[in-house]
């Protein structure tokens, strides 16, 4: 029974999904850093992990009310201490009405290995439901197999310039990228990307980045007109050499291992 009303769960919120009651501003930027501010709320989904002194160190989104996902190598050992934020626009504002939601289970893929960056995915369950409006609202999640071809964007607070003293961006920030072929991202990164569980994305002229991103999204367009969150920032060149596409979590392919955990928790 456990099973089933889980799963019922998830029907309900996808029946809404990855639909923004805010449009994007679109002017085809291609990198978060040197990107462009979001329209406020326009990606309700995205999810900043802080600590508890409000120090932002990984993004993520959320794909149910009760369920956040980010990157494996976000995961910290004091995780119980720091809290998922959601409908957060501009981290300096104090006017804009928040969810801080504190985790209850962190599940980080067994199979992850922090040398090889293989299977870098986790799931956060919230220790309460977040409230779903148009600040804050689920994203959806592909099945394997699904093909996206319109445009796909990539969201965060990362630094706003490639120096070592630059500083998270106060406003989130978004920049279009363009998928790069299997090939294209081997011939790149070698032996570091594996396509079965990895995709790459970015300018191919101009790379892409990823400071302060770690575990947020890439989300595409899908047939129904929403968003799918097809990655989850798992590495790129530290320097932002435009060689480099960044790399991501290929979300489609544990789609099982997702609806599992959710399932089952």
């Amino acid at each position: 029974m456990k099973v089933s009303w889980a799963l019922a769960a998830l029907l309900t919120v996808a029946s809404g999904c990855g639909v923004p009651t805010y449009p994007a501003r679109t002017t085809g930027m291609t990198r978060v850093v040197g990107g462009e501010d979001a329209a406020p709320h326009s990606w309700p989904w995205q999810a900043s992990l802080q600590t508890s002194d409000n120090a932002h160190y990984c993004g993520g989104v959320l794909i149910h009310d009760d369920w956040v996902l980010t990157a494996g190598h976000c995961l910290r050992s004091d995780f119980e201490t720091h809290k998922v934020v959601l409908g957060e626009h501009d981290r300096n504002g104090e006017s804009e009405s928040i969810q801080e939601l504190q985790i209850e289970y962190a599940f980080r893929h067994e199979a992850f290995d922090f040398q090889t960056i293989q299977n870098d995915i986790m799931l956060l369950k919230l220790r309460t439901s977040a409230a779903l409006g148009d600040a804050v609202n689920a994203v959806c999640l592909p099945d394997q197999g699904d093909v996206h071809t319109g445009a796909c964007w990539i969201t965060g607070w990362g630094l706003n310039g490639t120096n070592a003293g630059d500083r998270l961006a106060g406003v989130l920030q978004q920049a279009e990228l363009s998928l790069i072929s299997d090939d294209d991202c081997s011939s790149r990164w070698g032996a570091v990307f594996n396509p079965s569980c990895m995709i790459c994305a970015g300018a191919v002229d101009k790379g892409g980045c990823m400071h302060g991103d770690s575990g947020g999204p890439l989300v595409c367009e899908n047939s129904a007109g929403g968003y799918d969150v097809i990655g989850l920032v798992s590495f790129g060149e530290r320097l932002c050499d435009p060689f480099y596409p960044t790399g991501f979590v290929r979300v489609a392919a544990f789609r099982d291992w997702i609806d599992q955990i959710m399932a089952l928790n």
